[in-house]
């Protein structure tokens, strides 16, 4: 038998951990342990585990809705984005094509005013 915690998880297998991956078993003294197996509470036991993996199984599947709205709205995001960005940059543009016409004309008046027998 080999030791799965040892050998190299196969393709895709990371998707769904073992349940010795998920599971912690607290390591006890001789004491503490049953006799028996008739005197173990498997009840609890069952819970514990229950507990356990429900925990691990809602990290691992927010952890994957994350990732997954990430993309999502990445994708919806993007094309409005960009074509946001591109209409600011229009409307800069013409805003300073606007400043500069509007001050060469000034600059034209100006300089008439001074010499009304300037040609434009």
């Amino acid at each position: 038998m080999s030791n799965s915690g040892s050998a190299a998880p196969k393709p895709g297998s990371e998707a769904i951990p073992m349940l010795t991956e998920i599971v912690e078993v607290p390591a006890y003294s001789a004491e503490h342990l049953p006799a028996t197996l008739r005197e173990i509470d498997w009840d609890e036991v069952a819970g514990r585990v229950r507990r356990q993996v429900s925990e691990h199984l809602a990290e691992r599947i927010g952890a994957i809705l994350d990732l997954e709205l990430h993309k999502a709205l990445q994708t919806a995001l993007t094309p409005a984005v960009d074509s946001i960005s591109h209409a600011l940059h229009e409307t800069l543009r013409q805003r300073m094509q606007a400043a500069i016409d509007e001050a060469v004309a000034i600059e034209i008046a100006r300089v008439r005013v001074k010499n009304p027998d300037a040609r434009s």
